[in-house]
């Protein structure tokens, strides 16, 4: 098995030639794929491609990755428009903000 794709600079729906696909072929695709994968699991749930950037985004910020990052992997123009959208504050967040903060003056 080869993983010539499989690469930093490849694309995540690239083709077999390492050229994006139009996003209307991608969101057929991924249709198909869901409708025959719910129906035969029907625990999971529907999620949008949309919903799968909006999941990656939040849990790189989550996870303390640079929002430049971010940014660049989601290939928005402007750093402010990547957070705006996806930096919203999950209990993960909080959490650890709280948990560096305590860390910060028990050292002090």
């Amino acid at each position: 098995m080869s993983f010539e794709l499989a690469k930093a600079d490849a694309y995540v729906f690239g083709d077999d030639d390492g050229k994006l696909r139009s996003p209307d072929a991608m969101t057929s695709r991924w249709d198909r794929r869901l409708k025959w994968v719910t129906a035969k699991f029907d625990s999971l749930h529907r999620v949008t491609i949309k919903g799968l950037r909006h999941t990656h985004a939040t849990l790189l910020l989550e996870l303390g990755e640079h929002p430049k990052v971010v940014q660049e992997r989601l290939g928005r123009s402007t750093i402010t428009t990547t957070m705006n959208i996806y930096s919203h504050v999950t209990p993960t967040m909080q959490r650890s903000a709280v948990d560096r903060c305590a860390a910060h003056l028990g050292q002090a």
